[in-house]
Formats: C-alpha cells, structure tokens, sequence
C-alpha cells in the first residue's frame, strides 16, 4: 500500500482559485504524495488539451494519476436518465484510460427510497456496470463503488453488486470514514476491503496524539494488511483545520502504521 491525496482534501484551495489542477502534483511532491486522485467537480473542461496539461503536470511533478472519481446515478427511477448516466460514464474511462488512471469511483446513486435502493436500485446498478464492461476491458480501467449512501450506503448491497457483474473490473472503494454509526463500522469494512482496487483514509479532526477522533487508523490499516490489499491510501481530508496541516498530519498517521 501506498499514500495517496485527492482533490477534495484541497477543495478550499480549488474553490478559491488558490490552487488549479494543474497545481495539484506539485502540490503533494512537496509533502512526498505521489499518487494522485482527481474528483470530476473540479474539473474546467474536459477536452483534450486540458486533460493532457493536467497529465503532463503530473508526469513533471513526478506523480502518477490513480483514480479519476466522479459522482452519478445508476439507480435512479428515470431510465432515460439511467441511460445517459452510463454513456456519460464510458466518457470518463475514456478519459480515466487518456489520463492513465487505472481506476475510477463512480458513485452509484439512490432511488430517493432506503427500502428501494437495496433491491431494485442494486439491481439497476448491476445492470448499469455490466453495460460499462466492455469499456472497463476495453480501456484497462477498474471501476470501485465507495460507501457513499444510497445503494452504496451499506457494505452487503455493494457486494451484491460487485460479484453481480465482474469482480475482475468492478470493485471497492472503502473509505474509512462514510460507515455508521462507529459500532458497526470495522465490520462493514472487513466486508468491501477485501474487494478493493482504491482506498479513501478520510478523516476530520485529530487528538494531542495524531489520530482522528473518530475511529482507529490503525484498527483499519490491520484489516488491509489481513486482507492483503495493495490498494492506494488515498487522503480525503475532511476536518476543519487549515487543508495542508490537514493532509500531512493524515499523511503521518498513515504511516505511523503502513
């Protein structure tokens, strides 16, 4: 495993016009953060001029471009909608593969019902990801599902999902932080790490100590290392401190225990 950053730790910064995209590597060289996670919001354009600057910065910082996330909705009760979403989707591996991410976050959605979202909303995502397979296979890029509410909201219908279709293509992205309450969360988590092709290490605010106060890093990073995961530690910094303190006091919690 390996500690990876992703744009929504710098959203602030983005937001602010602080830092571009194209600001982003250099950004996380300098903190010794090589792997790189881009979310799609942040996004000017996506032609391909500006894909290939956002590349080439990378490639110049000396960074690679892990996982392209994007948000969606395969679940919804429109099927013209659904329908689009999916060619909106083979876009981004295209541009996931041009970028040479090996793997993308799409967020799969909601019906708008709870009860819904566990059968037929995981039943329409199936069907929405077994559409993407050829052009998983076509473009070599694996597509996760994060514990993102919704269909996605618990770890047993992300499961049904991912041996619904392809496991070889379609799998994880557990992020350490979206499972509650804190009762049920290692197990949760123990049920998708095993699944993983990406990882997000959220966290919010943290003890005298260094760790975030609402879990245990530590406990987490032991059931990567159980399951034998080699996936990207990626940060999504959260918290309301300053987001460079933010990244690099989780970037030493990581490593404290990797």
């Amino acid at each position: 495993m390996i500690i990876g950053n992703c744009t929504y730790s710098v959203r602030d910064y983005l937001r602010s016009g602080e830092m571009d995209l194209l600001d982003f590597p250099a950004f996380n060289a300098d903190l010794g953060i090589f792997a790189l996670e881009y979310n799609d919001m942040f996004f000017e354009s996506w032609d391909e001029d500006y894909l290939t600057a956002i590349k080439s910065s990378a490639e110049d910082a000396g960074c690679h471009i892990q996982c392209l996330t994007c948000g969606g909705n395969l679940a919804s009760d429109d099927e013209a909608e659904r329908a689009e979403q999916v060619e909106t989707f083979k876009q981004r591996l295209q541009q996931a593969a041009f970028l040479g991410a090996p793997v993308v976050r799409f967020n799969i959605g909601s019906t708008g019902d709870e009860d819904r979202d566990m059968t037929v909303g995981v039943e329409r995502v199936i069907e929405g990801f077994n559409a993407l397979l050829p052009a998983c296979r076509e473009q070599n890029v694996k597509i996760t599902i994060e514990n993102h509410g919704g269909v996605s909201k618990w770890a047993n219908p992300i499961l049904k999902i991912v041996l619904g279709t392809d496991p070889e293509w379609i799998g994880t992205c557990p992020d350490f932080g979206n499972f509650k309450p804190i009762e049920v969360r290692y197990m949760e988590l123990a049920k998708v790490i095993p699944f993983s092709y990406h990882l997000h290490a959220k966290t919010h605010e943290f003890d005298e100590n260094g760790e975030d106060t609402e879990y245990s890093m530590e406990r987490v990073i032991t059931l990567c290392k159980a399951c034998g995961t080699k996936s990207v530690l990626s940060i999504e910094f959260e918290g309301s401190m300053d987001q460079k303190e933010g990244v690099k006091m989780t970037r030493d919690l990581i490593a404290r225990y990797l």
